[in-house]
């Protein structure tokens, strides 16, 4: 590992610790020339180490970038959101599937980004199962309609008095 401060090209392990609920490992490093004392965190690369099983038995790799995006276009109600905290779900979703899941599907990945955003913000969540159709529409009994008025429709009885 190159130091961040003075760039010398190895340094030296002083600690090292794995997380006790993710899947990564916390190092406290120290760099020989210039004493310089810093934190790395190692995380497996879910592209790297699993692949995503279609529905036609073909595989590809996971793509953190198109998560990313598809997290994005969910927060249409807040642009500032999908700039800054659509990288940092994404993240989420990908150290959730490389820990709990052998084998991954595309739903499992649709599954776990809607879980996740549904913990983050209720509306993205939302808007993210529509577009997926992870949740169908569902009407109460005993409740009218709307029509695309704005008005219960009418109906031939007529309340008594």
């Amino acid at each position: 590992m190159i130091c961040i401060n003075c760039f010398h090209r190895s340094t030296s392990v002083i600690n090292s610790r794995p997380h006790k609920k993710q899947a990564s490992i916390w190092r406290r490093r120290k760099c020989p020339k210039c004493s310089f004392v810093f934190t790395t965190t190692e995380q497996p690369s879910l592209a790297d180490n699993k692949k995503v099983s279609l529905p036609d038995n073909k595989t590809d790799t996971f793509s953190l970038s198109k998560l990313c995006l598809s997290i994005a276009g969910a927060f249409t109600h807040s642009t500032k959101k999908a700039a800054y905290d659509s990288l940092w779900l994404a993240k989420t979703v990908e150290q959730t599937l490389s820990t709990g899941y052998a084998v991954i599907t595309p739903d499992d990945i649709a599954a776990v980004t809607h879980q996740v955003l549904k913990n983050y913000d209720e509306l993205a969540a939302v808007q993210y199962a529509a577009k997926y159709q992870l949740i169908a529409s569902t009407r109460r009994r005993g409740r009218p309609s709307i029509s695309p008025s704005g008005r219960a429709p009418q109906t031939d009885e007529s309340p008594s008095r």
